[in-house]
Order: C-alpha cells, then sequence, then structure tokens
C-alpha cells in the first residue's frame, strides 16, 4: 500500500476542525440563550457535532494506520476514539468570541448558519474529489447532515424575526 495522501489527511483535518469549533459554539451558546427551544436544539446540533468529530477522527486515524477508510458505522463502533473534553474550546475561542451574555439569539442562530454552510460545503466539495466509495459515502454523509442543520437553524431563524 502506499501512504494516504496529504491532501485527504488534511481535508479530514479541515472537518474535525470544524466539527469541533461548531461543537464548541453550541456547547457555549446554550448556556447562554434564554430560550428553552433553542437551547434544546443546540443541544442536539453539538451532540451530532460531536457525533460527526468522532467519524472523522475515526477516518483519520483509520488511514494513517492501515491506509484504507473505513464505514461509516464500523467507525462508530471503534472504540477509544477521543471525546472532546472541556479543554478543547480553548483552542477555538477565537471563533466564539463574539458570543456572550448579550448576544442575541438571532444572532446566535446566524453564526450557526455560517458554521453549518462553511461545512456542509466542505464535505460536498470533498466528497466530489475523492474516489473511494467508503470516502465518498462519509462526506456525502456529513454534508447531508450539515444540509440538515442549516434548514433547522433558518427555520429558527425565522422564529426570531
Amino acid at each position: 500500500m502506499s501512504p494516504v495522501e496529504k491532501a485527504i489527511l488534511d481535508g479530514l483535518t479541515k472537518g474535525i476542525q470544524a466539527e469541533l469549533a461548531a461543537y464548541v459554539f453550541y456547547k457555549k451558546c446554550m448556556k447562554i440563550v434564554p430560550d428553552k427551544k433553542l437551547q434544546d436544539i443546540l443541544t442536539d446540533l453539538a451532540a451530532q457535532e460531536r457525533d460527526h468529530y468522532r467519524i472523522l477522527e475515526g477516518q483519520y486515524d483509520s488511514l494513517v494506520r492501515s491506509e484504507m477508510w473505513n464505514t461509516i458505522s464500523d467507525v462508530m463502533r471503534l472504540k477509544g476514539l477521543p471525546e472532546i473534553d472541556e479543554q478543547m474550546d480553548r483552542v477555538h475561542e477565537d471563533l466564539i468570541d463574539e458570543v456572550s451574555e448579550s448576544t442575541t439569539p438571532l444572532r446566535v442562530l446566524e453564526i450557526a448558519l455560517i458554521l453549518e454552510e462553511r461545512a456542509f460545503n466542505l464535505y460536498s466539495g470533498l466528497a466530489k474529489k475523492i474516489d473511494d466509495p467508503n470516502g465518498k459515502e462519509m462526506y456525502e454523509y456529513l454534508a447531508k447532515f450539515e444540509h440538515g442543520h442549516v434548514l433547522i437553524i433558518k427555520k429558527m431563524m425565522e422564529d426570531y424575526k
């Protein structure tokens, strides 16, 4: 087997960073928004971002160790994948500096929309570039979820306008 292309690992790294940033953003916002419905949505989105992070980390690990893509279900069954701990939020502090106690729910949703659209565009673009069927499936799976997040956030934004 030949080593995994740097571009493939770079794509996974960008995805990992995007998921981590979104997760940290949602966790921070959950603590400051007063609306229970919005808190519940942010909690759900954070959990999904954590799962996406684990998928990407698992794929990265598999490619580095065995130079093979895993299926999504295989990645989710792996034991010992990293969890997102509270210290990781310091890594992306600059991405969420704008969020404070005075941030309106609408602004929280606007920032969330930016993060989700960026992730969707990233995964859609990577899915088009990858030849491996398991890699393509993973990116299409993640793009579909991010598109769903975009729709959820746009709906919530309408409720706050």
